[in-house]
């Protein structure tokens, strides 16, 4: 019986420049002797090779549905701007609750990189909302710093200002900070914080430029308090409108918001309250990728994370369903604020978990999601990515072990670039994802051999290489294995 467990380095992108890179062959001794001693190759884990537009870099929700997929699944992003061109987000009937209404709040993510929201959904609803005849149409940016560079919100408030000018009825509110508006650890605290400042709860500084600025010569703009650009606020029952093409980041300021507005979303927040004619793009599932070809072989597979990755393992990779297939072992992450004093995490219970499942005989496919090259990429200091990468190679290193105890093939990749450049050429902090490519190297069970029969690939073809990990015949729809597994010959 062939054993198969498939661990995803979260933000482990590959490059042999060191400058800034945390994902070095010192850093993960471990990690890099398995790719010298099994052999390697890199995936493209950004643009088309993960349904995204030209010029994005790959993030964990699109990487992780690509990685189950076997495929590249049309990205949120491009779905928006599809609808957006053919008119057909314009006819969804939600928009007539905001013409009664007379008015619409656009909250949401000011941001060029697309992980989370971008600046064009933003002027796109709008857009939408002015053509409609909508009388009042207010819109609160939420200043990025983390999938866009930090320091880049100027030039983003600049491009967002002149694209809604235009536009009849369109004002500005309140302008702030992703970290409250995003934050997604459980304790309401930040969130109310953000919803107050949305509802004018207490009267709000001006904005100024050049308080923004001078907030950018110390950190990012992640942190910036709220400010009022206009003097429009959040009204009881007013609808708000949700720009986020994710919905990780935003189920909490949904949940508050929504006790005293009417709220729409771009995507579906998955909470299971929300009414379907208040969600504008509904999830369309993938059901013939991995968690299909399980399921139809009678396999089923235990997937272990932090909390702030165990959507990934579950939900995406299974194709935005999270019940598909799986046994969810969900481990406590730590709270984002601390995660500069604890760049570990939670990795010590993960791993504690993930050795428990592969000493267990009944199980056959385990799927691993190791964050800390990601969360802990994000804060941009190399010697937190350092501390981060210690971490994660010891727990490979124990994870290995038993994986030869026990009889298990490995499959080691990523889900896109992150760790591997925490400092700009600059030498400021970067702190975002990466265009850079990510690896793939297995290690095969005892009496198995690899068989590498392609070289560069995309995050496409690690499904295939799954299956064919696991013995089982990989569909035509799927990208093919690069590296495929069989028996030893006897001697």
């Amino acid at each position: 019986m062939r054993r198969t467990a498939l661990i995803i380095l979260d933000g482990a992108g590959y490059s042999t420049d060191p400058a800034g890179n945390g994902v070095r062959p010192d850093t993960l001794p471990r990690v890099f002797a398995a790719m010298e001693q099994h052999g390697f190759t890199t995936l493209k884990a950004h643009e088309d090779a993960v349904g995204l537009e030209p010029g994005q870099v790959g993030n964990s929700e699109v990487g992780h549905l690509t990685i189950g997929a076997g495929r590249a699944v049309l990205s949120m992003t491009r779905r928006l701007a599809a609808g957006f061109e053919s008119g057909s987000w314009a006819e969804h009937p939600a928009w007539s609750s905001v013409e009664e209404a007379g008015v619409l709040h656009l909250v949401g993510l000011l941001s060029d990189a697309g992980v989370h929201g971008l600046v064009r959904t933003i002027v796109h609803a709008a857009t939408i909302a002015s053509g409609k005849g909508v009388d009042e149409i207010v819109v609160h940016p939420v200043l990025d710093g983390v999938d866009s560079r930090a320091g880049t919100a100027p030039a983003l408030l600049d491009q967002l200002e002149a694209a809604i000018s235009p536009l009849p009825s369109v004002s500005l509110g309140v302008v702030h900070g992703r970290k409250t508006f995003c934050d997604r650890s459980g304790d309401l605290t930040l969130t109310r914080a953000t919803v107050d400042a949305l509802r004018g709860s207490a009267p709000l500084p001006p904005f100024r430029r050049e308080e923004l600025e001078e907030h950018l010569q110390r950190e990012s703009e992640m942190s910036f308090p709220p400010r009022a650009w206009g003097e429009r606020r959040l009204r009881d029952g007013e609808p708000v409108l949700i720009t986020n093409n994710r919905a990780d980041r935003v189920r909490q300021v949904i949940d508050v918001l929504g006790e005293t507005q009417r709220v729409f979303t771009i995507v579906d927040p998955g909470q299971g309250v929300r009414p379907p004619e208040a969600i504008f793009f509904p999830i369309e599932t993938v059901t013939d990728g991995v968690a299909g070809e399980l399921v139809a072989a009678g396999i089923t597979s235990a997937r272990v994370a932090e909390k702030c990755k165990f959507p990934h393992v579950t939900f995406f990779y299974n194709g935005f369903d999270a019940g598909a297939e799986g046994v969810g072992h969900q481990i406590p992450s730590v709270a984002e604020h601390e995660i500069a004093e604890r760049p570990e995490m939670g990795l010590a219970a993960v791993t504690e978990r993930v050795l428990e499942r592969l000493a267990d005989p009944t199980e056959r496919y385990l799927v691993v999601n190791i964050c800390n090259l990601d969360q802990v990429g994000h804060l941009g200091r190399l010697d937190l990515i350092e501390r981060a990468a210690a971490a994660v190679d010891d727990a490979y290193g124990r994870i290995e072990a038993a994986a030869r105890e026990h009889g298990w093939t490995l499959i080691v990749t990523s889900d896109h670039g992150c760790g591997d450049r925490v400092i700009g050429e600059d030498g400021a902090p970067f702190g975002s994802h990466t265009t850079r490519p990510v690896p793939l190297f297995a290690v095969p069970a005892p009496g198995l051999r690899q068989v590498w029969v392609g070289s560069e690939g995309t995050l496409q073809n690690v499904a295939a290489s799954c299956l064919d990990a696991l013995g089982l015949t990989v569909p035509s729809r799927m990208q093919p294995a690069l590296v495929r597994f069989e028996p030893l010959e006897e001697e």
